[in-house]
């Protein structure tokens, strides 16, 4: 039945009859849907929805990745680590570009600099 309604609706007029004029008081011609100045409203609404974006998505991440910097300039030797694959591991050596991670007892590996995750703590011992 909505179907049907919306249908009758949609349809254009064939009819061949005389469209329908609002009157328009004043002989000129009448203002279209948004009225004056709807150019600045948009803009104005562009602006909002461009502050409210920056504010919401990039200035966020813009501070992670400020922090992400700096505890990567902050890695030494001895620090708990993981990586963004989730292991988990002991700093024994880095340089510009790799970090050394041993995983195990006399397992080391090389991973990117850029590929550790953050700062781990280390597992608790349960007594």
């Amino acid at each position: 039945m909505l179907y049907s309604l919306f249908h009758i609706l949609l349809q254009p007029d064939v009819s061949g009859g005389p469209v329908p004029v609002a009157p328009t008081g004043g002989g000129g011609p009448a203002p279209g849907p948004m009225g004056c100045g709807g150019g600045t409203e948009q803009i104005g609404f562009l602006l909002l929805m461009f502050a409210v974006l920056y504010f919401l998505m990039i200035r966020p991440q813009q501070k992670r990745a400020k922090q992400h910097d700096a505890m990567m300039g902050a890695l030494k030797k001895g620090d708990i680590v993981r990586t963004n694959g989730g292991v988990r591991g002991e700093i024994t050596a880095l340089d510009d570009r790799d970090v050394t991670i041993e995983i195990a007892e006399r397992t080391r590996i090389k991973v990117l600099r850029s590929h550790v995750a953050g700062l781990d703590q280390p597992p608790e011992q349960k007594s």
